[in-house]
């Protein structure tokens, strides 16, 4: 008995694109080019993953403090404010690496729809024109 497979389609960047090929030239011409996202949640991020890492880190660190035998609450207190800097600085920079990086692939779909939907509307230009041409130049009665 054979055994068969599902075969999944796999959607590329090409794809939303590709609608470009199907628009009317009036659509073209109408298309706005996408803008670059901004840095705002990068910084957003960031700053959540400063407060998660360090709400986590201190946490880890007052249970450190108390953990040890005979220990302190001076010493979790102090253990607090250490790890959780530590935590906060680590969470800021994973979490704002992430949200950067994201963002970087994004500017460069972004980059990549504007070009293609330059060339498009070059060409939808380039037909209007030669069409303009041709409807002026061959109709009844009109001398070239």
């Amino acid at each position: 008995m054979a055994t068969y497979k599902l075969k999944r389609k796999v959607f590329t960047k090409y794809d939303e694109t590709d609608n470009l090929k199907r628009m009317k030239d009036s659509d073209i011409l109408a298309e706005q080019k996408k803008q670059a996202p901004g840095y705002g949640s990068v910084a957003s991020q960031a700053a959540g993953g400063a407060i998660a890492g360090g709400i986590a880190a201190g946490a880890a660190g007052i249970a450190k403090g108390l953990g040890n035998k005979g220990a302190r609450v001076a010493t979790a207190g102090a253990n607090l404010s250490k790890y959780g800097k530590l935590g906060a600085i680590g969470g800021a920079a994973i979490l704002g690496g992430m949200a950067l990086k994201n963002r970087n692939k994004q500017a460069e779909e972004n980059n990549f729809y504007n070009r293609r939907l330059e060339y498009a509307q070059k060409q939808a230009i380039r037909r209007e024109k030669k069409d303009w041409k041709a409807n002026m130049t061959q109709r009844d009665g009109y001398s070239y």
